[in-house]
């Protein structure tokens, strides 16, 4: 590469690198401002803990309040939650039929048929008004007829689905409202979708919110979001959000139909919701429960707690425990430099546009220098290729927007950076620094000592990470984007991050080998052989596992040790490198630079192909933008030392069971 195209690459590269270190900073400074968490317990929930241990609801909130808990969730009632704590009496249509004494009396004497009917019965007006409202504005006023019953009654006879009818939201009590924001809680709304979708029970919904007064956060119950499926509703739902100042709640893993729309629309409201279920609050301990908090809150950006009670401690008041749980999770967020109270709202940070385009340049030069060491074209070329990045920027930015060219351009760092930092480490990993190579399998001609062996696995992989971190940097500045950063906008690609790099450093090996195209068509005519099929399945093998033991679902659980391991490095680390870097990755490539200096070239292919994974997954780290910044590279500093260490002790355990061997085999030869 000529010395003058060769440092407009190199200055494309550092510019990138300067600008990501400082959009690095400005995220830090962000991200330092983002601490505060909320934690939330259900009315409900409380309601079902009182009554379980016969206690006061009123006292037990009181005791929540100085135990760690923020903000009370209210639910919209519902026939179902409102007949369960007795405010109402209902009937559903096969019921109504086996009614006898006043109310039969009373239908008979009015004339009323009830037959294929529900009623429901409420003494409380208010309460009774409110229903009212609700099942006439869904169901229509014909189908819902009023009836004022004896001793101060009242009801209601509704011809409608019973199944439909139990479930429909029917607004918040005021009642709980009030005595919730008496105690000095944040209050957090759950309005339920409407089955049908009408403008008008979406405006009452809505309106209903507006009453509450003061709410902390609205986050939306059960499987869909209010307004789903009409687009059209959701918007208005997303407006009546920003032009209230409503936060409101992402649900981690929850995937509720619509939310996807409500948060493209007021990205800048949405709040990161962690909960542990109430099936797995059967069989997690408490401290396990508290682990998982802590981690969801520095590892993810989680900044609401929605808290499921334990419900299966036997051995002393249920409530305590509770409240020891509840107090443990707010000193265990202290203690790791985060507070409680109002969930923290991350600000609507994004990079200019010409920030972007320097980040580009930097990534299509690196991908250039790449492109050079699979073709050694003329030099001429490199500011063609220069300029057609270029005009390519422009062109996806102008056709598909400013998301989808982050996406596209840390796709490409994610492609690019692992695949050169194993090339750019060939010096260790390919060139027998000793004595020529010989093409004998498991040939043993070197006569590097172990001290520089040493040296060489020191500066090999640190060269590696050393260009996986560049591009980790480059990836994490692009994804720097409240939208990504929020996980609203995620990192397109991951699978194809993981598995093209370790192919195409598979086909840089081989490419080096038959370099020339008669070569290649010579190999490609050789027959297959055992080896050769017994090697690809190996590798096949390894790369079903490992892309199985990838991302946030696993197909392949995560053995016993392994996870008792993870917990005690995250206790003594905070952050945990990843196992597929530190533990197969690094010693893999320490011990294929150690079989390189020993001149040993059976199997070293296959042994850099799969220590790969390490740069990999070091751009992996950096493409999970809503794990903090200067998380992500402490996990991988941990990373680098802890697979530098163990690469070094693999070394010394392959080197010397090497020389051992020989020296006994040529003590047999004598």
């Amino acid at each position: 590469m000529g010395r003058i195209s060769h440092w407009i690459l190199i200055f494309l590269i550092a510019g990138a690198v300067f600008l990501s270190a400082f959009i690095g900073l400005h995220r830090y400074s962000l991200e330092n401002n983002y601490k505060t968490i909320e934690t939330v317990i259900s009315l409900e929930n409380v309601r079902g803990l009182a009554l379980k241990e016969g206690s006061s609801e009123g006292e037990l909130l009181k005791k929540l309040k100085t135990n760690g808990i923020s903000s009370i969730a209210i639910q919209e009632d519902s026939i179902e939650t409102l007949m369960f704590w007795g405010n109402i009496a209902f009937w559903n249509n096969s019921e109504t039929a086996k009614l006898n004494g006043q109310y039969q009396d009373y239908f008979k004497d009015n004339k009323i048929i009830i037959h294929g009917k529900s009623l429901l019965i409420c003494r409380d007006y208010s309460l009774f008004e409110r229903i009212r409202g609700y099942l006439q504005n869904f169901f229509g006023l014909k189908q819902v007829q009023e009836l004022l019953l004896p001793e101060d009654q009242f009801g209601l006879l509704i011809t409608a689905n019973p199944e439909e009818l139990l479930k429909l939201g029917l607004g918040f009590s005021m009642e709980d409202i009030r005595m919730i924001q008496s105690l000095d809680f944040n209050i957090i709304l759950r309005p339920k979708n409407s089955p049908k979708v009408l403008s008008e029970v979406i405006e009452h919904k809505l309106a209903a919110i507006k009453q509450a007064g003061k709410v902390s956060m609205i986050i939306f119950d059960e499987e869909e979001v209010l307004g789903y499926p009409s687009t059209g509703h959701l918007i208005s739902t997303a407006n009546f959000l920003q032009q209230n100042h409503y936060p409101f709640g992402i649900i981690e893993f929850a995937s509720q139909k619509g939310i996807d729309t409500i948060a493209s629309q007021v990205s800048e409201l949405s709040v990161r919701v962690h909960s542990i279920t109430k099936e797995e609050m059967e069989k997690i301990t408490l401290n396990k429960a508290i682990e998982r908090w802590v981690r969801a809150a520095q590892e993810r950006n989680i900044r609401l707690f929605y808290l499921n009670p334990f419900l299966n401690y036997r051995e002393g008041s249920l409530i305590d425990f509770n409240l020891t749980y509840f107090n443990n999770i707010k000193k265990e967020l202290e203690q790791n430099g985060f507070t409680v109270g109002r969930a923290s709202l991350f600000p609507e940070y994004q990079s200019p546009l010409l920030f972007l385009g320097i980040i580009g340049m930097g990534i299509i030069a690196a991908g250039i220098i790449l492109l050079k060491e699979f073709f050694d074209f003329q030099d001429k070329y490199i500011f063609l290729l220069l300029f057609m990045g270029f005009f390519f920027l422009i062109l996806i930015n102008f056709i598909m927007g400013k998301i989808w060219l982050i996406k596209i351009l840390a796709l490409t760092a994610a492609l690019v950076f692992p695949v050169l930092a194993i090339i750019k480490a060939k010096k260790h990993l390919l060139v027998s620094p000793s004595l020529p190579a010989q093409k004998e399998s498991g040939s043993i001609h070197g006569n590097n000592n172990f001290n520089t062996i040493t040296w060489h696995i020191v500066v090999g992989i640190s060269t590696i990470a050393g260009l996986s971190l560049t591009g980790g940097l480059l990836t994490g500045a692009l994804l720097t984007h409240y939208q990504f950063i929020l996980a609203i906008r995620l990192f397109s690609g991951i699978k194809i991050a993981y598995i093209l790099p370790l192919l195409l450093i598979a086909l840089y090996l081989w490419w080096k080998d038959c370099q020339e195209k008669v070569t290649i068509i010579e190999e490609l005519k050789k027959p297959v052989l055992f080896e050769h099929a017994l090697l690809v399945f190996i590798l096949f093998v390894f790369l079903v596992i490992y892309i199985s033991r990838s991302g946030n679902f696993s197909f392949l659980p995560v053995p016993g040790l392994e996870e008792k391991m993870r917990l005690s490095l995250e206790k003594i680390l905070v952050a945990r490198p990843r196992s597929k870097e530190f533990l197969i990755g690094y010693p893999l490539l320490a011990l294929a630079i150690t079989m390189n200096d020993m001149g040993i070239t059976y199997l070293k292919y296959l042994i850099i192909i799969m220590g790969s994974v390490a740069p990999v997954t070091v751009l992996n780290t950096f493409c999970h933008v809503h794990t903090p910044l200067c998380f992500s590279l402490l996990r991988t500093f941990h990373g680098f030392w802890l697979g530098l260490l163990l690469g070094l002790v693999v070394a010394a355990i392959f080197y010397f069971s090497i020389k051992i061997f020989r020296i006994r085999i040529n003590e047999k030869r004598e």
